[in-house]
């Protein structure tokens, strides 16, 4: 803080001469020594706990880099462990992670021990919720497989919507901290109740313990397993590589063309997501109410996307919130700073769109990888989306530069990603590709021979 003298001066001088920033450059700067907080919104947060404030401020904004950085080295590696391992074993793995480093970060000792768990905190959430996702996927036919994929992010919206409610009774953040991670308890209950992935299984050529599965869901469902089904799966797989890694996804032209797609889609729709999360536009007013308004906004975005993924399709309802998002954002430019009420309603139309392509994105990038690297692809998306989302608060800085490049950028972002589309397939109503070879063919168009006959496309090759 500024080292000033204001023996001798009113009030009112005292007050103009805290608002003056004229020679400011010749005062000395001196360390906040002691500090009163005000207590009436939080009685204890990070901020006021470990003094976050004055010269110590620039640390507050750590602790969400720090977490957006555990979902960032999570991705780099959970691919592999789920398809490796499987599904199951990293989905109990990110509720124990998640449980234990959850508990941890409600009683740490200092701010440096705080960011460290929350790193490997984040990395347990990022493994639970991706292994929920890809399980809830593959278990279902092309029919469900929309519904499945899409329902995770209303309970998204419900976890979203309830942290407002829970803070604001809970106003001591050590013990919110420990309040929201007791019901992650009975996510153990998961290692009765879910199986392993039967696609996953198969991929790996383990067809007895797949068909373990298999029948338990026909039994529920009243129906009955041809006999020659575990024959049948046996035989294709005899001939196939169950190994996949991260260079497959760009050793093959078509399958390399979609990788490139699906990490647009993921640094765009996260980069506008977290940018309009942190957007300097606000509602004002009081900060729970705020929170919960910024949760429930995303409610219709998921209730429109799950309705294009059940009916339309993926490519162009994508291309559609996409674009959409980034006129509201452009919109934002042509409303004159007096009318707040109309820069928060395209603010909000923006968040809940780019609601609606994350959903749909999610469900857009399982269905384009193959089984045997469906994870991998799908974290490879997912880290450059969170690399993007690093980004987000450094482009928001730029407002200090002039107001109008955020939302230009933003807003130009978004539609270019919208416009991506045109290269990858439709998936809708497809199923989901199982090889290698299987999603290099998928959306290529055949080369006919003379003899007006289909040639196989591409070749799995085994040697890398």
């Amino acid at each position: 803080m500024y080292q000033r003298n204001y023996t001798g001066l009113n009030e009112k001088d005292v007050t103009a001469a805290m608002l003056s920033k004229e020679n400011a450059s010749t005062l000395s700067i001196e360390d906040c020594s002691s500090w009163n907080y005000d207590h009436s919104t939080y009685q204890s947060s990070i901020v006021t706990q470990w003094h976050l404030v004055c010269n110590r401020k620039a640390l507050a904004s750590a602790a969400q880099t720090t977490f957006i950085l555990g979902l960032m080295l999570c991705s780099l590696i959970y691919g592999q462990l789920a398809d490796r391992f499987g599904r199951k074993p990293c989905l109990i793995g990110g509720v124990f992670v998640s449980i234990i480093f959850g508990f941890a970060m409600a009683f740490s000792p200092n701010y440096i021990a705080f960011l460290a768990f929350r790193i490997v905190y984040a990395m347990g959430g990022f493994a639970l919720y991706q292994s929920a996702f890809l399980i809830s996927i593959e278990l279902v036919g092309p029919k469900w497989r929309s519904f499945n994929g899409t329902l995770l992010c209303f309970y998204w919206v419900f976890g979203y919507v309830s942290c407002a409610g829970t803070a604001y009774l809970i106003r001591d953040w050590p013990t919110l901290q420990w309040v929201t991670v007791v019901p992650l308890i009975l996510c153990f209950s998961y290692i009765y109740f879910i199986p392993e992935s039967p696609r996953w299984l198969i991929s790996k050529g383990r067809i007895d313990e797949a068909m373990v599965i298999i029948e338990k869901i026909a039994k529920s469902n009243k129906k009955s397993v041809p006999d020659n089904v575990a024959e049948e799966l046996g035989h294709e797989q005899a001939d196939e590589d169950t190994k996949a890694n991260f260079w497959h996804l760009f050793r093959y032209p078509n399958l390399r063309k979609k990788t490139f797609v699906v990490i647009s889609h993921w640094a765009t729709v996260t980069l506008v997501y977290y940018g309009l999360s942190l957007n300097a536009i606000t509602l004002g007013g009081n900060d729970y109410v705020n929170f919960a308004i910024n949760g429930a906004v995303e409610l219709p975005g998921c209730i429109l996307g799950l309705l294009a993924l059940q009916y339309i399709g993926r490519r162009w309802p994508l291309a559609v919130s996409l674009c959409l998002c980034g006129i509201c954002i452009l919109g934002i430019l042509a409303v004159p700073a007096d009318v707040g009420w109309a820069r928060i309603l395209l603010a909000m139309s923006g968040k809940m769109l780019v609601s609606c392509a994350f959903a749909i994105v999610y469900v857009y990038t399982g269905e384009l990888f193959p089984t045997v690297a469906r994870a991998i692809g799908f974290n490879t998306g997912n880290f450059f989306g969170r690399f993007a989302g690093l980004a987000a608060p450094f482009l928001l800085d730029l407002g200090d530069i002039s107001e109008l490049l955020p939302p230009i950028i933003m807003g130009s972002v978004s539609i270019l990603g919208g416009l991506t589309v045109i290269f990858v397939p439709e998936t809708h109503k497809q199923n989901l590709p199982e090889t290698i070879q299987d999603a290099e063919n998928f959306g290529k168009r055949k080369m006919r021979n003379g003899k007006g006959e289909e040639d196989e496309m591409v070749k799995f090759d085994n040697t890398m």
